[in-house]
């Protein structure tokens, strides 16, 4: 059955079939409920392909996330995909297990299915990113980093400041021997910009920097733990308080401090950056920054929308604002 069977049966032309699919203009009321009656009964669809070839347009948008097991990006995706839903787009996702050639086979992937925009969770941004990102079609958006190297909008966390403020809180309880445990440097804003944060936290409050005190894991649990223990066994001077780049090493950095006899926070104080649910529900309850990482992906998906209708925006950028939230874990040196 094609819309040429269904212009037979229904005794007009192509085009009335195709205006009453489409509502695109003005079908005497008789002609129309003739036609979808025989829409019904044949269960005719037109073809979507086609239609989109026609328009120009898919109605599609590509989501390109590093890891779709963390929290964090399952509730920016949230926020994402009810905005998308909400104005008709479908969603195409793409999980890169944080590994840029994944990365760069999704974004020719995503060219290819012509999808109208696309949402791209950069973990860091080099020259193959450029080269690729420069000939594509279609509006991008960059989340979790800034787009200036590509020339893109973006939207990302004030990492910087979430982690100088994070380690000057800490400075303000009487904490003058402060751990780090990061992440590898590839991740920009996480990597780099927190541990930059903590390092400017230090030399704003006259601390000198000891090196013994910085560990760089991964974002996995375990890595908490490796880092505690050498922070813990390793250091002349143990610290009094540990400052994890995300909330992942925080958990498991409380956790080895009090099977290993240490009190969470009356011997050690434990902060973070990244606030899900869990660390709430802690023993102790885990102090962080929090963002509003369902906000993000909301103004995220409207930004990408924006694009895709011609409406630039004023800002090329959007920095997300943190709060501090205290709680069981820190408390002043006593």
């Amino acid at each position: 059955m094609n819309i040429k069977d269904v212009a037979k049966m229904a005794g007009v032309s192509i085009s009335t079939i195709s205006r009453v699919i489409n509502n695109t203009a003005y079908v005497s009321p008789d002609v129309r409920k003739r036609v979808e009656a025989i829409l019904e009964e044949t269960g005719y669809r037109p073809n979507s392909l086609a239609r989109e070839l026609l328009r120009n347009k898919t109605d599609t948008i590509g989501v390109i996330l590093p890891r779709i097991d963390l929290g964090t990006f399952a509730s920016i995706f949230d926020g994402i995909s009810s905005t998308l839903i909400e104005n008709g787009y479908n969603i195409l996702l793409a999980n890169t297990r944080d590994f840029p050639e994944e990365e760069l086979r999704y974004l020719n992937l995503f060219e290819e299915k012509r999808v109208d925009g696309i949402l791209y969770f950069a973990t860091g941004l080099d020259d193959r990113h450029e080269q690729t990102i420069a000939k594509m079609r279609m509006p991008i958006v960059i989340v979790g980093q800034s787009g200036e190297k590509v020339r893109c909008p973006s939207i990302y966390l004030d990492s910087f400041n979430a982690a100088k403020d994070m380690v000057s809180y800490l400075v303000s309880l009487g904490h003058r021997r402060i751990g780090c445990l990061a992440v590898p440097d590839h991740d920009e804003n996480v990597g780099t910009m927190r541990r930059k944060g903590y390092l400017a936290a230090l030399k704003e409050s006259g601390i000198k920097l000891d090196p013994d005190l910085v560990v760089i894991g991964d974002f996995e649990y375990d890595s908490g733990e490796r880092g505690a223990k050498t922070l813990m066994e390793k250091s002349n001077e143990k610290p009094t308080a540990i400052f994890c780049i995300t909330d992942r090493l925080a958990i498991s950095t409380s956790g080895w401090l009090i099977r290993n006899g240490y009190r969470v926070p009356e011997d050690v104080s434990v902060a973070c950056i990244d606030d899900p649910s869990v660390l709430s529900y802690c023993n102790p309850s885990v102090t962080t920054m929090s963002f509003d990482y369902l906000d993000m992906g909301k103004q995220a998906a409207r930004m990408i929308i924006d694009r895709i209708d011609g409406h630039g925006g004023d800002e090329p950028a959007i920095v997300m604002p943190y709060t501090l939230r205290t709680r069981e874990s820190t408390r002043a040196r006593g």
